[in-house]
């Protein structure tokens, strides 16, 4: 599986919202920490505002902070919110052939334990680990 640069971005902004528990953040400092583009992250942040996962504050010294607290977001979420995971659509139930359904099977047991994996991880295992702040 290859992660899109949006989920990348998501986990990036989100770790360093973490780290800096007791502030707003801006979104030009994310950028300039990371070295990516402003523009891209603020499309990010205004979609995990959307998911419920930051809140945003608008103004001259606006920025964004956690919704929730870094122990409850789950990697599994941020990566489920942002990536597209489909596989096997043509299977149809219609057809009776065994092999497809097999596979299907395996497939679908494969992305619930993948999912699972990346659930029992949260932002605090993510983060280094001194925090700043």
């Amino acid at each position: 599986m290859k992660m899109t640069r949006s989920t990348d971005y998501a986990i990036r902004v989100l770790i360093f919202a973490a780290s800096h528990p007791t502030r707003l953040v801006q979104i030009q400092e994310v950028a300039t920490y990371y070295d990516i583009s402003k523009n891209h992250l603020m499309k990010i942040v205004h979609a995990l505002s959307k998911f419920g996962l930051i809140i945003s504050v608008q103004g001259r010294n606006g920025g964004f902070r956690l919704a929730k607290s870094p122990d409850t977001i789950t990697l599994g979420e941020i990566v489920h919110l942002f990536e597209e995971v489909s596989y096997l659509e043509t299977v149809s139930v219609t057809h009776d052939n065994s092999s497809l359904q097999n596979t299907r099977r395996a497939f679908d047991r494969a992305f619930s334990s993948f999912k699972e994996t990346l659930s029992a991880y949260t932002l605090i295992d993510l983060m280094a680990p001194t925090r700043v702040d």
